[in-house]
Order: C-alpha cells, then structure tokens, then sequence
C-alpha cells in the first residue's frame, strides 16, 4: 500500500487513548484518512485526545466509543456498520505487577478481547489486522507476557486459515517516557523530592521513542505482505539505573551517588533482560532497517486449552486461568 491511499482507507484503532494508541491515532490522521475510529474504555483518556485532534486535526472524521473490547455485541454492531479496511490493536492491559494479581482480567482484555477482535476481522475481511504485542511475550515468564505470546500464536495459526486479511504482529520494546512506565514514575517522584526505587541493579531494558511508532507501523503498511512477526531494527539497551541518572541530571540537576535510591529484589515474575526474539526465531535485517522480520516455528497452540483459559477467566477463577496459561505456554 501507498501511504497516500491511507486517505481512502477506515481505519480501527483500540486503546486509542494509550501511549502507543495515541501515537498511532495522531500519527496517521496526518495522512487525512477517510475516517479513524477510535475505541477505549477511558473516559478521560478519551477526552484528552478528542481536545488535541481537535485543535491539530478539525477536519478528520472520526468516531469514538467508551466500549470494551471483550463485549461481543459492540465489535459485532461496530463491524456490521462501519466499513473498515484496517484494524490497529493497541488495547491491552501492560502492567505486569498488576497483572499477576489480576489473571482473570490479564485473560479477558488481553486474550479473548484480541481474540474477538481477530476472529471478526478475518470474518469481515478486513484487509490488514495489526496486533501490537511487546518483548515480554518472548519466552514469557510473566502473565502479561503470557497473555502476549497465547495472542501472538493465535494470530499466527489464524493466518493459516485466512487468505485474504493479513493478520500482522509488531512485537515491540519499552516505549521510552509511555504512561505508567518507568520515566514517568521517576520524573514524579524526583518532583516531589522522593527515593527513587530501582528493581534490580544490573536490570537492562530496550527502548525506542514514542515518534518511531508511527515510521515502524507506516513501513509495515508499504510492504505487499505484512504477514508475520516483525520487530523494530534498532533499539537503545539501557540499566533502569541509568534512566535514573539520566533523570537526575536532567530535572534535579544532581548525581545518582547524592539522590536517595532504594534498590529492590527483582520479583520472580520479571526478567533481567527482555528479549525481542528467542532462540527458535531468526531474523531477517541489515543494520540500518528500521523494521525487521522475525521467522518464527510453526503455530502448536492448543485452542481447547484456549477455550478453557477464556472460560475459567470469565468465572472468575484465577487459579484455573492461571493453569492454564501455564500450560499454553509451557512448549511454546
């Protein structure tokens, strides 16, 4: 696709009003589609994104729902009256500490929201469905990781029964300064004069700035097939530590060794390195792509195990949803 027919082109965005939704929303409505539709469940997540297209993209068509993904009757009602020609998938809960204590809700948004949303694009053929997915998805040891990758390979063995959507992954990295992680947290707290807390001294984590979303996704759309996994081709490998320095320096003008810094066991549930791509994956770039395609083994997901997660999810029964996101998992 030319990037110039985006302007003919309706276009799905979930998680709207998140960090990378947001990039992605105000991002593409610089190409004048012919209308974006924007879904979140934050009411005020929404109203400050309405507030700035309208003040930069007045003339955009657009429309908007405070719904959930997991509701069945909306996604239905939403693809039987818009014609929509590509889905961007942002939606998702991300944050993993929360997400540990919160399996049956990791399960619903994140597993059978993306589901739901998959299954009707492909039954509305709908021409491109992109699902944002993160390093953490990669040989994943925690639940939000492992939401990540049951999603990823349900996406990879739907493409085997489709042909005409093109069911894409772009496994991304941190989003350095995005809501909720860590730049934010220790810009807060460095304001307010408190401790910073550090997980883990020698913890490293990939990072990529919030404007290379919009160039990774825009480079996807240009290629004739966008089946399949892809990762960016750059990122910048940073100590949390470090981020504090860089922090310290910046916004109290003063070193890490004269600012008070706590230093925490890293949980059992994060890693000390995050991966973009296992062991089983090659890749397939030269150093200067900015996206890169990641060749993955072949789809074993068991959707009775699947179905099971989902149920015991929707149940309430943490315990169950969690075996069985265990087992999904465990040979992927």
């Amino acid at each position: 696709m030319e990037i110039s027919e985006l302007k003919n082109q309706t276009i799905l965005i979930t998680g709207a009003a998140g960090s990378i939704g947001r990039e992605l929303v105000l991002g593409l409505a610089q190409y004048q589609p012919k209308r974006l539709i924007l879904v979140d469940i934050s009411e005020l997540g929404m109203h400050s994104l309405l507030q700035e297209m309208a003040i930069h993209f007045p003339k955009v068509k657009l429309n908007y729902y405070l719904e959930s993904i997991c509701d069945t009757a909306f996604i239905s009602a939403l693809f039987h009256r818009q014609h929509i020609d590509i889905v961007f998938h942002a939606a998702a809960y991300k944050h993993v500490s929360l997400m540990e204590e919160n399996v049956c809700a990791a399960v619903k948004t994140n597993i059978m929201g993306a589901k739901l949303l998959i299954d009707t694009s492909c039954k509305h053929n709908i021409a491109r469905f992109l699902f944002i997915s993160t390093d953490k998805a990669v040989e994943p040891i925690s639940v939000m990781g492992k939401t990540k990758k049951v999603v990823e390979e349900y996406l990879l063995f739907k493409q085997t029964e489709t042909t005409t959507t093109q069911l894409s992954i772009l496994r991304l990295c941190n989003v350095y300064d995005s809501s909720g992680s860590v730049v934010p947290v220790f810009k807060a707290r460095i304001q307010q004069q408190l401790p910073l807390e550090i997980k883990g001294k020698e913890v490293r984590r990939a990072f990529i700035q919030k404007a290379l979303i919009l160039e990774l996704v825009l480079k996807l759309l240009q290629f004739d097939d966008s089946t399949g996994v892809f990762i960016p081709g750059q990122t910048n490998v940073l100590t949390v530590e470090r981020i504090a320095e860089k922090l310290l320096k910046e916004y109290a003008d003063t070193s890490i060794e004269n600012y008070p810094i706590t230093y925490l066991t890293l949980p059992e549930y994060e890693k000390q390195e995050e991966l973009l791509y296992s062991s089983r994956e090659q890749v397939e770039a030269s150093s200067e792509d900015v996206l890169a395609k990641v060749y993955t083994p072949k789809p074993k997901l068991n959707l009775e195990r699947l179905k099971h997660c989902i149920l015991a999810a929707e149940a309430f029964d943490s315990e169950k949803a969690r075996e069985f996101l265990d087992e999904l998992t465990a040979y992927v």
